[in-house]
């Protein structure tokens, strides 16, 4: 049996080609990196929306807070190859009200259970099609077969 170099070469040339692609798909400046952000801007953005706002009676007048759903914050971080992130409470914020620390409120709110649990709820209510999306950015980069 005869092989033919030029189709060998060729064939080579287009896996490595797509081997560079994956790789670069899964740098941290790459589709992981996209990936891993999309994930902490969705599982923020909902933290948000489920977030319970208390209400303050201020000179007679009820009043909607809102401080610790405005505090949910997000950060990425790239150093050292890895791409990973983090979703918290921002421990300076205030409630404007109170002047209570919603990084500490927060806990014992998120602690009530049921409805309350904010970041358990993002997971377990989210957390399959956040990570199928991050999944989608990361298999969008690879090549295409073919």
């Amino acid at each position: 049996m005869s092989v033919d170099p030029r189709l060998t070469i060729t064939g080579i040339q287009k896996l490595q080609q797509a081997n560079a692609q994956m790789i670069n798909a899964l740098k941290p400046s790459g589709a992981r990196g996209r990936a891993v952000k999309y994930g902490l801007t969705e599982g923020q953005r909902y933290a948000q929306a489920i977030t319970h706002v208390g209400r303050y009676k201020v000179g007679g007048n009820w009043i909607g807070g809102g401080s610790l759903k405005a505090s949910h914050r997000m950060k990425y971080d790239a150093g050292g190859g890895r791409a990973e992130g983090t979703i918290y409470i921002d421990p300076t914020t205030r409630n404007p009200v109170t002047n209570a620390l919603p990084s500490i409120y927060g806990v014992y709110e998120h602690g009530h259970g049921d409805t309350h649990r904010f970041y358990e709820r993002v997971i377990e209510e989210r957390g399959k099609r956040i990570s199928d999306g991050m999944i989608g950015v990361i298999t969008g980069a690879f090549p295409k077969g073919g």
